[in-house]
C-alpha cells in the first residue's frame, strides 16, 4: 500500500492549511484596503471593482470554505457508519482547493483578475468534486439499507447551493453586474454557509456535550433541521426578491429555533472550555437572527445582523470546531488552548465592533478597528495551526 504524503494522510489536514492561509490572508488584504480607504483612497482590482465589492465572496469562498470541506470530508463517511475515505478520493479535492485559493489570493493582492478568475476556477473544480464524493456516499447510504443520514444530506444540499453561488461570483469579476455580486453573496450566506454550520451543530453540540458532560441529554430532533431549511428558504426567497415580511418571518422563525437550540443543549453542571466555546459562540446565532428580524421590520441596522451571523456565529464556531478537530486528529488533548482563547476574544471583539460600525453609518475607524480585531486575534492561532498540520501526530498513530 503507498502511503500518503503527510499533508494527505487524513481528509481535513491540507483543506485546513488551506483555509488558514486563506482566511489569514483574506483579512489582512480587507484590512490593508480599509486602511487605505481610511486615507481616502481606493484599493481595487479593477476600475470597476473596489476591494469592498470583493470583501464577501473573498471571504466566504477563500477563507471559509477549505474549511468546511475539511471537516465535512472527515465527518460525513462516520456520520453514515463508514471508513474514512481513501486518501486517493479526497487528495485531489484537497490539492485542487489549494491550487485554487493560492492563485485566487494572488490575484486579489496584484490585482490581477485573470489570476483571480482562474483561482476561482479551479476551486470550483475541486469544490465539484468533492461534493460528487460526498453525494456518492448518500447514494451508497441508500443502497445498503440504512437510515437517511439527514445531516450529511442537509450539508451536501448546502454544499449545492454554494457552488452555484460560484459562477456567479465568477460572473461579477468577468462583468461587474451587481445583480450577479448580489445572487452570488445571497447563495453563499442563506444557501451555504449559515446552513452548513446549523446542521454541523444540530449534529455536532449534543454529541460532544453528551461526550464531555455527567448525565446530559442529547436533543437533536430532526424535524428541527427541516424547519431550519424552511426558514433559510423564506429568508432566502425574502432577500431575493425583496419580500421584507418574507425576510421577518425567516429570521424571526430562526431566531425563536436557535434560541431554543441554544436552551436545551445548555449543560445544567460544570463543562469544559471545548464546549463552552461552542455554546458562546452558538449564541451569536438567535442574537444574529433577530437583529435580522428587526432590520426587516423597519429598525435600520444596516450591516449589523449580517456580521452578527458572520463573524459572531460563524467566526465562533469556526474556531471553536478547528480547534477539536486540530486537536483530537493531532493527538492533541481535545481542550482550548491560550491561542484558541485568544482567536474566540477576537472574535468576539471584532463581531461587537462590526456591529457598532454599521449603527454608526459604517464608521472607517471602527471598521479599521474590527478588521484589526479578526485579523490579530485570528493570526497566531491560524500561525500554530498551520505548524500542527505539516507535521506527524504527536502520538504517533497515523493520520
Amino acid at each position: 500500500m503507498i502511503k500518503p504524503p503527510l499533508l494527505l494522510a487524513s481528509p481535513h489536514r491540507l483543506p485546513f492549511l488551506t483555509g488558514s492561509l486563506g482566511l489569514g490572508s483574506t483579512a489582512a488584504w480587507w484590512l490593508s484596503a480599509l486602511v487605505q480607504i481610511h486615507a481616502g483612497s481606493i484599493m481595487a482590482i479593477a476600475p470597476a471593482m473596489p476591494a469592498s465589492l470583493l470583501h464577501g465572496p473573498a471571504m466566504l469562498f477563500l477563507g471559509f470554505t477549505p474549511f468546511v470541506f475539511g471537516f465535512l470530508l472527515t465527518v460525513i463517511p462516520r456520520w453514515m457508519g463508514y471508513p474514512d475515505l481513501a486518501w486517493q478520493r479526497y487528495a485531489p479535492v484537497g490539492v485542487l482547493l489549494a491550487l485554487g485559493v493560492t492563485c485566487a489570493l494572488i490575484g486579489l493582492w496584484s490585482a490581477q483578475p485573470p489570476l483571480l478568475l482562474g483561482g476561482l476556477a479551479i476551486l470550483g473544480g475541486g469544490w465539484g468534486l468533492g461534493l460528487l464524493f460526498l453525494a456518492q456516499l448518500l447514494l451508497v447510504n441508500r443502497r445498503d439499507g440504512k437510515p437517511p443520514c439527514w445531516h450529511a444530506a442537509s450539508a451536501i444540499v448546502a454544499q449545492v447551493l454554494g457552488l452555484l453561488a460560484l459562477p456567479c461570483a465568477i460572473g461579477f469579476v468577468i462583468t461587474t453586474d451587481p445583480r450577479l455580486l448580489r445572487l452570488a453573496n445571497l447563495l453563499a450566506i442563506n444557501g451555504f454557509l449559515l446552513p452548513v454550520f446549523l446542521t454541523v451543530a444540530h449534529r455536532m453540540v449534543p454529541f460532544f456535550a453528551r461526550m464531555a458532560v455527567k448525565d446530559y441529554q442529547p436533543w437533536r430532533p430532526d424535524w428541527l433541521l427541516a424547519a431550519i431549511w424552511a426558514m433559510l428558504g423564506l429568508r432566502l426567497l425574502g432577500e431575493g426578491f425583496a419580500q421584507a415580511t418574507m425576510l421577518a418571518l425567516g429570521s424571526t422563525g430562526l431566531a425563536l429555533m436557535t434560541s431554543v437550540m441554544a436552551f436545551k443543549w445548555w449543560p445544567r453542571g460544570p463543562a469544559p472550555g471545548l464546549l463552552n466555546a461552542l455554546l458562546w459562540g452558538f449564541l451569536w446565532a438567535p442574537v444574529g437572527f433577530a437583529l435580522s428580524a428587526l432590520d426587516a421590520g423597519g429598525v435600520a441596522l444596516g450591516r449589523a445582523p449580517l456580521h452578527a451571523l458572520l463573524i459572531g456565529f460563524a467566526g465562533s464556531m469556526l474556531v471553536a470546531m478547528v480547534t477539536r478537530v486540530t486537536q483530537g486528529h493531532s493527538g492533541r488533548p481535545l481542550a482550548m488552548f491560550g491561542l484558541a482563547w485568544a482567536a474566540f476574544a477576537g472574535i468576539q471583539l471584532a463581531a461587537v465592533m462590526r456591529i457598532w460600525a454599521a449603527l454608526r453609518t459604517e464608521d472607517s475607524a471602527i471598521l479599521l478597528l474590527a478588521a484589526g480585531a479578526f485579523l490579530f486575534g485570528l493570526a497566531p492561532w491560524l500561525v500554530r495551526n498551520a505548524l500542527v498540520y505539516s507535521r506527524p501526530r504527536i502520538d504517533g498513530r497515523p493520520g
